[in-house]
């Protein structure tokens, strides 16, 4: 029923001159910057000072923190200045650290889905739990899958809904591998473009433990995927260009604040 909805709300942005474009900039590790065309933005998982990527300060009106490790959550360890301006910071979790699971309305632009899942790897790495957010902006319905530890179930697929742009690691260790991540994109079949990230990037990344990129590229090729390797950070969607079949996007990190 969901799926269907999803078409008739899609074949009305079409019918009444399309969804407005979403810019989507990548900031390194697993943080992301999103903006609807002449909107207000949304950032994933800022990083505090001790992950050296370059990409913060950066403004923003929402923040959304997965959870509160310090690659994701820089006020988690006193840092107030990694995002600039006054932004609604969302913390997902109860006072029991459990994820306050559903459909959240943040602001009258951004409504946002909360999935728990755990962080903790098959091999026993990672700690606790992470919130799944998924959302729609732009006609387009995009989900950033935090530090998952492991392939998502049956429940957890249904509540992020039908998924065209994934932002979802692919460093393992610490997280989901990337034979892994391959067997999570397939388990979204609505998917459309794949966003890898949370990989060792020499200087940048303070976890050895993390494979590179490669790895999960050469994955994504023996799959049939196109992976389409992009000179800008920045890129920008809409729900009538997406691709028609799944693509991984690779994105350099953001080289100024």
């Amino acid at each position: 029923m969901r799926k269907t909805l999803f078409a008739v709300a899609l074949a009305l942005g079409f019918m009444y001159g399309g969804w407005a474009e979403v810019t989507l900039t990548y900031l390194g590790h697993s943080c992301f910057i999103l903006r609807e065309e002449e909107g207000q933005t949304v950032m994933i998982d800022p990083y505090a000072s001790y992950v050296p990527y370059p990409g913060l300060p950066k403004p923003a009106d929402v923040v959304l923190v997965t959870h509160g490790h310090i690659d994701h959550c820089p006020w988690c360890f006193g840092e107030k200045d990694r995002v600039l301006g006054n932004p609604t910071v969302v913390w997902p979790f109860d006072k029991q650290g459990h994820v306050k699971e559903g459909h959240w309305k943040i602001t009258d632009w951004l409504t946002v889905d909360f999935v728990e899942a755990t962080h903790v790897t098959k091999s026993g790495h990672g700690q606790g739990l992470v919130c799944l957010f998924a959302f729609d902006l732009g006609g387009i319905r995009f989900a950033h899958l935090a530090d998952l530890g492991r392939p998502l179930s049956r429940e957890q697929v249904a509540a992020l809904g039908p998924v065209q742009v994934l932002m979802v690691p692919v460093g393992g260790y610490f997280t989901i591998d990337a034979v892994e991540a391959v067997q999570v994109v397939k388990q979204l079949p609505t998917v459309r473009v794949v966003l890898p990230m949370h990989y060792f990037v020499e200087g940048y990344c303070p976890w050895k433990q993390l494979s590179p990129l490669d790895p999960f590229l050469e994955r994504a090729r023996s799959e049939g995927w196109s992976v389409r390797e992009f000179d800008s950070p920045s890129i920008t969607l809409s729900a009538e260009s997406l691709p028609n079949s799944v693509e991984v996007w690779v994105l350099p990190f953001a080289t100024d604040p």
